[in-house]
């Protein structure tokens, strides 16, 4: 279904619907880093454990992912969406309970969560295929925004109506997000039943996407790009502070990264959207992490200098995602590719992402600096680079 052939109130739905997943996209995942003190505190848990909060999610999505091509075959888009919404709010609303009920609700959300994400960018196909990059800068600044809203406030929050509700209060996002997709179900299905039906299910056959040699080159970028923004997130404050600086200077400069990557999140997916040739900006993201973990290099307490490798990362980081995120889109010509694509490089790219930090936080203890895990870093970015920039030599996938 083109733009042309909705009408505007279906595309006033489907563009909300869009920023609306963005939103589900990571807020009830960064919430919890912040408020991890007071869940240890009221269930008693294990120092372990609290860490398992944020991989949890992470093997979800690495797990799930390569399923959801085959449930969008079987099921439909949309549905999936519907039902992966669900579990979501039954998630986010039951966690808060009980030990066991937070591990149940973390995995329910994990898994919920790694459906929207490979379907994110079907949608967008599916709806816009002559405005990828406008559509897919419409979920990936709103999962920014959100996500960072989402971080930044729990603790605020919760020190006024305690933990249990604040995590709690975050159903709201997939219960919204449900009753406008409901809506827009029964808009098109008034309008377009057959059409609607048509579109469903699959048209043809597709090929198996693990055989395809550009899906394992995106797979490979996308796993890359993945590792390289956990491995940074995850160490960035503990650079920091062996440089000499305060342990609150060091998280205001995470808080400057994450801020720093919004502009990204609109400006490379409508960029690479009108352009034939992604390769300039791969240079432009090369550029910006050599400068950036650079930066980091240097063990000085100078704030400009941090500063600028924040700015420059926080660039880089979502640069990259962004990029990622639209090459899904623009290198496969209906939503079921799309969505078989996107299952397999984000299921081995959250595979690699969990690798990253515990690799960073290995080479440091072995060497008591920071200066060989930035440098391996840097070689990763070029690998990264040479398999973005392969990417960009052929037109599909498939």
């Amino acid at each position: 279904m083109e733009t042309h052939q909705l009408s505007k109130l279906q595309t006033g739905l489907i563009v909300t619907l869009l920023i609306l997943i963005g939103a589900n996209l990571r807020t009830a995942l960064t919430a919890v880093p912040p408020l991890l003190s007071n869940i240890s505190t009221t269930f008693n848990l294990p120092d372990w454990f609290l860490g398992s909060l944020t991989t949890i999610p992470l093997l979800c999505f690495a797990i799930v992912s390569p399923f959801v091509s085959r449930l969008v075959h079987r099921f439909g888009m949309l549905p999936l969406i519907a039902a992966a919404l669900v579990v979501l709010g039954i998630g986010s609303f039951l966690r808060i309970y009980s030990f066991t009920a937070l591990l149940l609700g973390t995995l329910l959300i994990g898994c919920s969560i790694a459906i929207l994400n490979v379907l994110s960018p079907a949608v967008v196909a599916k709806y816009f295929p002559r405005k990828i990059g406008l559509m897919t800068s419409a979920y990936t600044l709103s999962m920014t925004i959100f996500s960072a809203l989402a971080a930044g406030m729990s603790a605020p929050v919760s020190s006024v109506i305690k933990w249990q509700p604040t995590l709690q209060w975050l159903t709201i996002f997939p219960i919204l997000t449900l009753i406008v997709m409901l809506i827009n179900w029964q808009v098109q299905r008034n309008n377009s039943p057959k059409q609607l039906k048509r579109s469903s299910s699959p048209t043809h056959h597709t090929k198996s996407v693990w055989r395809q040699p550009l899906a394992w080159a995106m797979t490979i970028f996308m796993g890359l790009q993945s590792l390289l923004f956990y491995t940074i997130l995850t160490w960035v404050p503990s650079i920091f502070v062996a440089h000499g600086m305060s342990q609150n200077t060091a998280s205001l400069l995470l808080g400057l990264l994450q801020l720093s990557s919004l502009p990204m999140a609109y400006l490379i997916p409508n960029l690479a959207g009108r352009r034939e040739k992604q390769a300039p900006l791969m240079w432009m993201i090369f550029g910006l992490f050599v400068l950036g973990l650079g930066c980091l290099m240097i063990q000085s307490t100078s704030l400009i200098i941090a500063i600028v490798a924040c700015v420059l990362l926080g660039f880089a980081t979502n640069a990259a995602f962004s990029m990622a995120m639209i090459l899904f889109s623009l290198k496969t010509s209906n939503p079921y590719e799309t969505s078989a694509v996107s299952g397999m490089a984000q299921s081995i790219g959250y595979l690699a992402a969990s690798v990253g930090p515990m690799m960073a936080g290995f080479l440091h203890s072995q060497f008591n600096s920071w200066t060989i895990a930035l440098a391996v870093l840097i070689v990763i970015v070029v690998i990264m680079t040479g398999f973005g920039l392969a990417v960009d030599r052929r037109k599909s996938v498939f």
